[in-house]
């Protein structure tokens, strides 16, 4: 037998100096950052901002008692300059403390991703976010089912994030207990799009652990049985679009590995032509496509709030207005500035267009060098590995990077902690990486398949 058609044997020592310590505050703080609103609704924003706040200081004592110089030396200049750059632009904002504020909480977010790429390997982080995302999966299907069968409709959160007694619309309801109706669910993180976020990642984690022998195959069994029924009730058009470009990078990647450096552009010229076609026909007849997917041509008053912020970018196209990652509601141009459906928005739903509303063109420019820098380095880790290990973090990056032409969830919370993570851990030397195998991925995952 090959050595790539071999399990990889992981000795983990447990009894290690902070193991469990390391894990723990792991866990909790991607179930934080994972499930923000489900955590907010709970215990309230001032239950969670104790949480974070205990998280940051419990990240930072585990992070110096590493070799944190290296860490921080592996960052990329481009998020250093546009980390920066958030702090600077509080000078000229139009909302200067809290830029400032929020430029702190960027840099907080930044370092517990940092800890994740110094304290874990790429394996531990497989199983990190594997678990984490089985727990909200999981919470998920029981929070529907509870709301279908025992309280049979809506449930409000603990801690509203509206005034007056009940929900103004039915989005503010934590769950609105649609799991045996045509609507869509919400799921523990009570939001549609996020709980489709989280199943589309947790799609690729689950893959990735059975094609890398992380897992058994009965885990894995019920992983899909939870994730797949959740993401399809979930209902999002974007999550689905996004799949399609992980499912594109997956064959590409896959049949590429072992080819020579012309072959692999030819491979790559035909998959930028063909996922160009795709979007031109997706422009050219989305009122039809989006119809048969029982959405509005307009992507659910997306073109709408993408007007009003490019008016916005208008005004201040160098500068940009000031970062608040999400907008804050009290402040201008802020306040009431989309309002759908009694619904106020607190998002460009286009993360690259929210950038450049807030930090100006620069911004931009510096983010979309840290988008291609990071992508370029994943896929050659991805492509050149012959473990399917490797193909987990391209295979998200693509995911999230495509939702975000909708979504603005890269620049918060998980978002940005899986930006930052992949940035820092791919810029590791080789020597930190398992044995390459004598065959390619590809024979490894039709042996998978056989079994």
């Amino acid at each position: 037998m090959e050595p790539i058609t071999t399990n990889i044997r992981v000795v983990i020592d447990r009894s290690s100096a902070g193991y469990r310590a390391r894990f723990a505050i792991a866990y909790l703080a991607l179930f934080v950052l994972m499930g923000g609103d489900a955590v907010r609704y709970a215990i309230g924003w001032l239950g969670w901002g104790i949480v974070l706040g205990v998280l940051l200081v419990a990240t930072l004592v585990g992070l110096f008692s590493s070799d944190w110089k290296a860490a921080f030396k592996r960052v990329p200049w481009p998020l250093t300059a546009l980390l920066a750059l958030m702090l600077i632009g509080s000078l000229w904002s139009n909302y200067s403390w809290i830029s400032a504020g929020a430029a702190l909480v960027q840099m907080a977010t930044s370092v517990f991703a940092v800890y994740l790429a110094t304290a874990f390997d790429w394996r531990e982080i497989l199983r990190l976010f594997g678990n984490t995302l089985r727990v909200i999966i999981y919470s998920s299907v029981v929070f529907e089912l509870f709301a279908a069968l025992v309280t049979r409709g809506p449930i409000e959160p603990f801690f509203p994030n509206y005034e007056g007694d009940h929900p103004p619309a039915v989005a503010f309801y934590w769950t609105q207990g649609n799991l045996f109706t045509d609507d869509r669910i919400q799921g523990i993180v009570g939001n549609s799009n996020m709980l489709a976020y989280m199943c589309m990642i947790a799609l690729v984690v689950f893959a990735i652990e059975r094609a890398a022998n992380t897992t058994g195959r009965w885990v894995s069994v019920f992983s899909f049985l939870a994730a797949v029924p959740m993401l399809l009730l979930s209902r999002s058009a974007s999550i689905g679009f996004a799949l399609l470009a992980v499912m594109a990078a997956a064959i590409v990647s896959i049949a590429a590995e072992g080819k020579t450096r012309d072959i692999r552009h030819r491979y790559y010229r035909i998959a930028w032509a063909v996922i160009g076609v795709g979007a031109l026909l997706v422009l050219t007849y989305r009122a039809q496509i989006f119809s048969l997917i029982g959405k509005s041509p307009d992507m659910t008053g997306r073109t709408k709030i993408w007007k009003v912020v490019l008016q916005l970018i208008d005004e201040r196209p160098l500068q940009g207005w000031g970062w608040t990652s999400y907008w804050v509601p009290w402040v201008e141009p802020y306040q009431g500035l989309v309002v759908i459906n009694h619904v106020p928005y607190f998002q460009a739903h286009n993360a690259f267009l929210d950038v450049w509303l807030q930090l100006g063109v620069v911004g931009l420019g510096l983010f979309l060098l840290l988008i291609g820098l990071t992508f370029v380095r994943l896929w050659r880790l991805a492509v050149r590995h012959t473990s399917p290990l490797y193909l987990w973090p391209i295979l998200v990056f693509v995911g999230i990077v495509t939702q975000n032409l909708t979504e603005s969830r890269i620049l918060v919370e998980i978002g940005w902690v899986m930006l930052v993570l992949f940035a820092v851990k791919v810029t590791e030397p080789s020597e930190s990486l398992e044995p390459l195998g004598k065959t390619v991925k590809l024979s490894r995952l039709k042996r998978l398949a056989k079994r």
